[in-house]
């Protein structure tokens, strides 16, 4: 009888050892947490890929982004070094709380030699 108390025991053991090694190599999230899943819970942060979810700001930020680089195509702006023997009548800016827009030339100077508030992102013949 003792001997069969001792293997029980000593399998028990095994047991918990196994069951305590698999927990420390995984997360202990079920397989299927479909019917598990609280429907009030947010959102996983990660997309389908496997990528992290942006954020509202970076979100944001990618909008903008693409609308000033819209904007510069659109109006045949530079973002450096203004071609020989032109002269810029607009300018792309951010202004603050503002999305990007095209404006007067004098709103981009502002900003860039007199360091009024904004960003500008280029000027435009």
């Amino acid at each position: 009888m003792t001997r069969r108390v001792t293997a029980l025991v000593g399998l028990a053991a095994l047991a918990v050892a196994f069951a305590l090694l698999v927990g420390m190599t995984t997360d202990w999230t079920p397989i299927s947490t479909a019917t598990t899943a609280d429907p009030s819970a947010p959102a996983p942060s990660t997309t389908d890929a496997g990528q992290p979810r942006l954020t509202k700001t970076q979100r944001a930020d990618q909008r903008r982004a693409a609308a000033v680089g819209k904007l510069l195509r659109r109006h045949g702006c530079w973002t450096g070094q203004a071609p020989a023997g032109v002269t810029p009548t607009h300018a792309v800016v951010t202004l603050p709380g503002a999305e990007p827009a095209l404006v007067a030339a004098e709103v981009g100077f502002g900003i860039w030699l007199d360091g009024d508030p904004g960003v500008v992102h280029g000027f435009c013949p």
